[in-house]
């Protein structure tokens, strides 16, 4: 898939599996986007950034997520005082909307990118493949996979550097 038309992959797929780092700056965003820039694990973005992701998101149905993904966002969005409170809430604000699949860990770890990716990822593949969504990622490696696998997936990178403008 080119960056030139990111969204060809998506069409008549059924919804969208976001990956772990982007669910982060969700909730983080949701949070206080103040805090976007200046957390450790949203540092790499920006506002625009947030903006361009609650976008994408309200262009899908359903939206798909993972107990693996939760687990790691819910490790990851570690704020402190009352944002830490709020960040939980979110998160089980957006349990009640995403879907979330059953992949046992097990069956994860047996497909072929485990090794290479690790659990989380895996289950992302297995995911995507069997309810035939397409996934939205930031991470490099996963989306070099996914692309491999013939998964439609689109790199957040290349929706930020479109609404750059580049």
């Amino acid at each position: 898939m080119s960056s030139a038309d990111p969204w060809s992959g998506f069409r008549g797929r059924a919804g969208l599996l976001i990956d772990t780092n982007l669910l982060v700056l969700f909730v983080v965003g949701s949070v206080n986007p103040d805090r976007i820039e200046r957390f450790k694990r949203t540092s790499q973005y920006t506002r625009s950034d947030y903006q361009l992701l609650l976008r994408v998101l309200d262009s899908f149905e359903p939206l798909y997520t993972s107990a693996h993904v939760m687990a790691e966002v819910s490790n990851l969005t570690d704020l402190t005082g009352g944002e830490r409170l709020l960040a939980r809430r979110k998160l089980k604000d957006m349990l009640a909307i995403l879907q979330e699949p059953w992949m046992p860990s097990v069956r994860a770890a047996q497909s072929a990118p485990y090794e290479s990716l690790g659990l989380t990822d895996a289950a992302i593949m297995a995911l995507a493949r069997e309810h035939k969504c397409a996934v939205l990622t930031a991470d490099f490696n996963l989306y070099r996979a996914l692309s491999s696998d013939g998964i439609p997936v689109l790199n957040f990178a290349h929706l930020q550097e479109l609404s750059w403008g580049v």
